[in-house]
């Protein structure tokens, strides 16, 4: 009898595995991918649940390959930056569909940070003038796009002795609080991380957060099943495993990224004078 019930099982788990498909969610990894992909794994298991389907974390080895990932629908879902989503909008209009924003505070929007080491004597962005700064990865939102446009507009940027891209918030951060760069531009959570090392010069004006796309081969049916769930997502486990200040998912269109467009129009072309794409 026991010998029946153990291959009963074995014939449903069996069944169950054919009928669930496997989709693929990407993110941009800011941090360790190791660690993106823990703070992702509670949301997609919760998807698993609510659609009878599998999803797996992926990403890319950058942030270029991570937007090309998206716009060519090796991911057919994930979660994707602000700038990275203009991006691929650009390269591939049509591609990618919002289905829902990051809420913190239960607002929409979040801002970049300019920050130097905690002991530094530099108290505002006038103060960097003959300094180094880091940005994060070219394609970023709070730790490069912001970042430059708050210089350029405060007339400090042609003065910096020089700027780099270390690829990641985090070692943006790191390389501030070592004295290998007087300052940086970061996100949030990061300083919050660091903030006994390191103190804010600027915040940026505010930009709507991350959101969740889809791309456009994913079945339409799914896909709102997904948006519903993300939606009606109140599970503070499940959210601050995300972001530690998220309060939940809401309503998101592409015109709400217009301000940040202009934005990067202006930093890509004043940015071509230093010879970078």
């Amino acid at each position: 009898m026991r010998t029946i019930a153990f291959w009963w099982i074995a014939v449903v788990l069996f069944s169950a595995s054919l009928v669930a498909k496997t989709y693929h969610f990407g993110a941009i990894t800011t941090v360790d991918p190791k660690i993106v992909q823990k703070r992702f794994e509670p949301l997609l298991r919760y998807l698993d649940q609510v659609t009878g389907e599998h999803f797996v974390f992926a990403t890319g080895r950058n942030y270029d390959d991570t937007i090309e990932k998206f716009v060519n629908g090796d991911f057919d879902l994930g979660y994707i930056g602000p700038s990275p989503y203009v991006t691929a909008s650009r390269k591939a209009p049509g591609a990618l569909r919002i289905i829902a924003g990051v809420e913190s505070h239960f607002t929409p929007y979040f801002e970049a940070m300019i920050v130097a080491a905690k002991n530094a004597p530099l108290h505002r962005l006038e103060d960097l003038a003959g300094k180094t700064f880091a940005f994060g990865s070219r394609r970023s939102t709070l730790s490069f796009y912001l970042p430059y446009y708050m210089l350029m507009q405060a007339g400090v940027l042609d003065k910096l002795k020089r700027f780099v891209f270390l690829g990641r918030h985090d070692a943006v951060a790191k390389s501030v609080i070592m004295g290998m760069v007087d300052a940086g531009g970061i996100k949030r959570s990061v300083e919050e991380t660091y903030r006994r090392h390191l103190k804010v010069l600027a915040i940026s004006e505010p930009v709507v957060d991350f959101a969740i796309v889809v791309h456009k081969s994913m079945d339409p049916k799914l896909a709102r099943k997904i948006r519903q769930a993300l939606l009606t997502l109140k599970d503070p486990k499940i959210l601050t495993s995300i972001k530690k200040d998220m309060t939940g998912f809401g309503p998101r269109k592409d015109s709400d990224y217009d301000r940040l467009r202009k934005i990067m129009r202006i930093v890509d072309k004043d940015l071509a004078r230093y010879g970078e794409p």
